[in-house]
């Protein structure tokens, strides 16, 4: 018997789609979409809202052709091929994307009821974009003028080594991403002076006269252009830099700026967006007036990247039965033990470091910028090193490369072999669903959860086939369970208190030691997904600024490292604690070149596997189907199709009209076994497609593009009557289960 250490929190997350299937289904119900009928389903006011949100000039063209004002057959083909992409993921896609999909907190219970509310009982929260924001605050700060009205402390990557000071300066390029390069500047008395008295925040007029009283011989005008260099130069960085913990980023920028005219602008901005999410829809023309007070503080704008939105969906009933959560824990024992056969717990940056460190330091603990530093220390993840310091002279970019791994190689291990042998059976058998059961792992594994993160929230997607309940279960994975929820807990307070609760529990668990929030800005679009509240009482900023007090604030300089037993400890000096790093949101970081950020972000999964759910790694795009694979009544992976244009005769035979298109698709429908909706999938991206219906063929066509190789995945809701309903119609859902380490909790308390 497995000693099962998780219990489910009593809430979940409910995720499902603003419009029904039913709504879809019956837009392709025949072989084609009339022109009428399409017009009538985008003419919908919240559709063409939420259009407008996710792409203005869509939204615009749509209304053009609405009219009948655009007759090129190609442009119109063009047209409705992205109309019906986003109608599909209106009514199919669970992800929260603006208006097109919502959430909702549930509760464990006796029962299975979903009931939801009419559209316009929504709540919706709607925000400028950080992209215009991080902007408008370049603007506002290169503006001379302005900056006496602005608070300035020093850059928080700041770090000394020897009689050098070093720091990360950011440059914008277009599109405002985001580079970065590492600079330096020799300490003098003057500038170590500065970085001192502006440690607590001052004005550039109160830097200046404690610049002049520091050395009578300066003058103003000396003083003041000194002190502009270091803004210029972003040494000092101000209080309306960009803001990612704790509060809406226009909230931030409207309290600290001090000049009248700009905070009324900003008041009346934010006054209509507070206006607009009163109601559900809104007529396109409210945003324009929003935009038209913006194009008041003359910020070049992108309208595109001007609004944010996030949908909370009302419901009547919102409660699963708690007995699921045994089926799922059942799947969980499977997947823990494929876990550990797979060996998925390296983490190669993090095991190098180690090493090197060791070789360099050996049993000392040394200040962490010292340690990452490319020059003096021995850095992180080296290889990307070029991307930061453009400017290194040739030893300094002579990185030498570690060997690629060959995408097409397949790191065998004892899961591939199992499903190997499995997949293998299905072809001979010509199942279409591989069933596992315990007896499919060998005796011999030994289980291990402590390896596992504290908290864990899988995404799972309750569906009806031939009217029998089964739960999709997909995984989970992150240093946290609270990571998923982070972005929407800003505005929503059901959120919030869900994900206070699971952080709540990991500091219980980890008491010893300080959880401590990174506040870091990527990229400036980036800033809508990572934006969240303050949940832990201290805050580790990094090219960003954080808005608690200085004393709960840990910077670089505080930060020391050591290694023992093969196990990294980070410790702050000034609350000689040991720190856990966390990252309360679902950013990628992964793809941030900034070493100290990764390297933070990385130790969150020190000595932790990466997550539980079932990977079959590369070997799986070898086969052209893999069965679905079930444990009970869990779904573990549905039905997918890996094929290459040939393998589909809609890119093979000479298609000169909607019957021989039509006709290719049935017969690779019978040779490939393809159900009638299926799911294109691409990353995490996946679209739905109707195969008897003309429109969403050439839909699919025009994603595939020329893809040489595409995923196919079955659709689970197949019947009409799904569980998450509004009267008649029937919606798709993620619902998603926090499970925590409850033994870890009981030994704690009983310490």
């Amino acid at each position: 018997m497995s000693k099962f250490p998780y219990k489910a929190l009593d809430n979940f997350v409910l995720r499902t789609p603003s419009k029904s299937l039913n709504f879809l289904k019956e837009l392709l119900n025949e072989q084609y979409i009339s022109t009428e009928k399409l017009k009538q389903a985008t003419s919908d006011p919240f559709f063409q809202e939420a259009l407008f949100l996710a792409s203005p000039n869509l939204q615009n063209t749509m209304v053009e052709w609405i009219k009948g004002n655009i007759t090129n057959e190609v442009k119109q083909e063009k047209l409705q091929n992205s109309l019906l992409k986003y109608l599909s993921r209106m009514s199919s896609r669970c992800t929260p994307f603006g208006l097109f999909a919502g959430y909702a907190v549930g509760q464990l219970d006796t029962e299975t009821n979903i009931q939801l509310k009419e559209l316009s009982s929504y709540k919706r929260y709607t925000r400028l974009d950080m992209q215009y924001l991080s902007s408008l605050s370049q603007k506002l700060i290169a503006n001379k003028s302005l900056r006496n009205h602005l608070i300035f402390n020093p850059n928080n990557t700041l770090y000394k080594i020897g009689q050098q000071y070093r720091y990360i300066e950011y440059r914008y390029s277009a599109g405002l991403k985001r580079s970065y390069h590492i600079e330096a500047i020799e300490a003098d008395e003057y500038f170590e002076y500065i970085i001192k008295t502006a440690s607590g925040g001052l004005t550039v007029d109160n830097l200046i006269t404690a610049l002049i009283k520091y050395d009578s011989d300066i003058d103003e005008k000396e003083a003041k252009n000194y002190i502009n260099l270091l803004i210029d130069n972003q040494i000092l960085v101000s209080n309306i830099d960009p803001v990612v913990i704790g509060k809406d980023y226009l909230t931030v920028v409207k309290e600290n700026i001090l000049t009248k005219k700009i905070v009324k602008v900003l008041t009346d901005i934010d006054t209509q967006l507070k206006s607009i999410d009163q109601q559900i829809p809104n007529h396109i023309n409210r945003y324009f007036e929003i935009k038209s007070q913006a194009d008041k503080l003359e910020t070049e704008i992108d309208l595109k990247f001007l609004f944010q939105a996030d949908l909370n969906a009302a419901t009547k009933i919102n409660k699963i039965d708690k007995k699921n959560i045994k089926e799922i824990k059942d799947a969980l024992v499977l997947l823990n033990k494929f876990s550990i056969i797979s060996k998925n717990k390296s983490n190669t940056y993090i095991d190098n470091f180690v090493k090197k460190f060791k070789q360099r330091y050996e049993e000392q603990e040394v200040p962490l910028s010292k340690a990452l530093d490319p020059e003096s220390g021995i850095g992180y993840k080296n290889n990307d090193m070029d991307e930061i310091i453009p400017d290194n002279t040739f030893i300094d970019n002579l990185v030498i490369t570690p060997n690629r791994i060959n995408k097409n190689e397949i790191n065998w291990n004892n899961t591939n072999a199992i499903f190997h042998y499995k997949i293998t059976q299905a072809y001979k058998n010509d199942d279409y669903i591989i069933t596992l059961n315990s007896s499919d792992l060998p005796s011999w594994i030994k289980e291990s959860w402590n390896d596992l993160p504290d908290t864990l929230s899988f995404m799972t997607e309750f569906v009806m086939i031939d009217g029998e309940q089964k739960i999709k279960l997909d995984g989970a994975g992150g240093a946290s369970g609270a990571n998923i929820f982070g972005r929407f807990s800003l505005n929503d307070k059901d959120i919030f208190q869900h994900t206070e609760k699971i952080i709540d529990i990991e500091k219980q668990i980890n008491h010893d030691s300080v959880i401590v929030d990174l506040a870091h800005l990527p990229e400036s679009r980036i800033g809508n997904v990572i934006n969240r509240p303050s949940f832990s009482d201290y805050e580790i900023p990094y090219l960003s600024q954080s808005i608690k007090p200085t004393d709960s604030q840990i910077l670089l300089e505080d930060l020391m490292i050591s290694v023992k037993s093969n196990q990294i400890i980070l410790r702050s000096k000034k609350l000689n604690k040991r720190i856990i790093p966390r990252l309360i949101n679902a950013h990628n970081y992964a793809a941030n070149s900034i070493p100290v950020y990764h390297f933070l972000c990385d130790l969150q999964m020190q000595g932790k596997r990466t997550g539980l759910s079932l990977e079959l790694g590369q070997m799986e795009k070898n086969y052209k189907f893999i069965p679905r694979i079930e444990l009970n009544n869990i779904i573990l992976k549905p039905a997918t199709w890996n094929l290459r244009r040939k393998d589909l005769l809609i890119f093979t035979n000479d298609i000169t009209s909607d019957a021989d298109l039509l006709k290719a698709i049935e017969q690779s429908q019978r040779e490939w076994k393809l159900p009638q909706y299926i799911l294109f999938a691409e990353n995490d991206n996946e679209l739905l497609i109707n195969l008897q219906n003309i429109n969403s063929i050439k839909m699919m066509i025009d994603a595939i593009g020329e893809k040489p190789n595409f995923t196919f995945k079955e659709f689970l809701f197949k019947d009409e009557k799904q569980i998450v309903r509004k009267g008649k119609e029937s919606f798709t859902n993620q619902i998603i289960i926090t499970f925590y380490n409850d033994q870890k909790l009981i030994d704690h308390k009983n310490a």
